[in-house]
């Protein structure tokens, strides 16, 4: 069975609701200096990385089941993103089965986590490395016959290997207090209902925006957002469990809501050239 090589962390069927008409995506990307690139793509290029994420033996053979995870998730996933958003073009607020909110949560929880930003900002590869070289000066403390061994393990290969597997590892450890924070929660949708406005996507999809000092997904001043289309954009409720519908009429608030995404992500992408370059160099 061929696994696959190139792995979307952010998945290809929710770039292709921010395309243009001819099937790109315009997009902007920090650089160190503060001065952004600029480009177009299509979806299938866009955030987008060679065996993100399948883990690797020591022999160098990869194993490539988080991905394949992943993929059974996003399958499940596009069915009930397209429910909602036919449901909210619709004017109608969408009707959720258990299953597909579950799906949702699962969905959402994996977006947050699994894009390489998110994880750098949980750890950063320069806190993995140090980590990892103390572990291993310890090890050669306690096992100083195993300096042949350890000295395997210190190569730069070998320790880039050991962090991908970890992070590969952590994306598949149970969160069901998180998926319990957001069933406790529940789902909003925001629309808007301007055909000239837009919202933007970017390489860390899922924003959560909060308070000083307030950061508990229980707390009803978190919000958490991802845009699943360039006019929709889902987040968390405000409690009971209930699936809320919100019509977006202001300007104000869809260029805060993208300001604030654009604020914690390195690239940003739209339909509109325009759109990007106003978010990319703010005046």
């Amino acid at each position: 069975m061929a696994h696959p090589k190139r792995h979307h962390y952010v998945p290809e069927f929710i770039l292709k609701g921010f395309a243009d008409q001819r099937g790109y995506l315009r997009w902007a990307r920090r650089l160190e200096g503060g001065h952004p690139k600029f480009g177009q793509s299509p979806p299938r290029d866009m955030f987008v990385e060679s065996h993100l994420y399948s883990s690797e033996s020591d022999d160098g053979v990869r194993d490539a089941s988080m991905e394949l995870s992943l993929a059974e998730l996003e399958t499940e996933a596009s069915v009930v993103v397209s429910n909602m958003i036919v449901a909210t073009r619709s004017g109608r607020c969408p009707t959720l089965t258990a299953r597909e909110r579950d799906v949702w949560y699962r969905f959402l929880l994996t977006q947050w986590l699994r894009v390489p930003e998110s994880q750098e900002a949980a750890i950063s590869e320069a806190e993995a490395y140090l980590m990892l070289d103390n572990m291993l000066s310890e090890l050669r403390g306690i096992f100083p016959d195993s300096n042949r061994k350890l000295d395997a393990l210190s190569t730069p290969e070998a320790k880039s290997r050991m962090i991908r597997n970890v992070r590969i590892d952590a994306l598949g450890r149970p969160r069901q207090h998180l998926v319990a924070m957001l069933e406790h929660r529940g789902i909003a949708i925001l629309h808007i209902e301007k055909r000239n406005k837009q919202f933007i996507i970017g390489s860390r999809p899922v924003v959560k925006l909060t308070l000083p000092g307030r950061t508990n997904l229980n707390d009803s001043s978190v919000e958490m957002w991802f845009p699943i289309a360039s006019d929709i954009a889902v987040g968390v409720g405000q409690g009971g469990g209930r699936v809320s519908l919100h019509p977006v009429s202001r300007d104000s608030f869809i260029r805060h809501l993208n300001m604030s995404i654009a604020r914690q992500i390195s690239i940003i992408a739209a339909s509109s050239e325009k759109l990007v370059r106003s978010i990319a160099t703010p005046r």
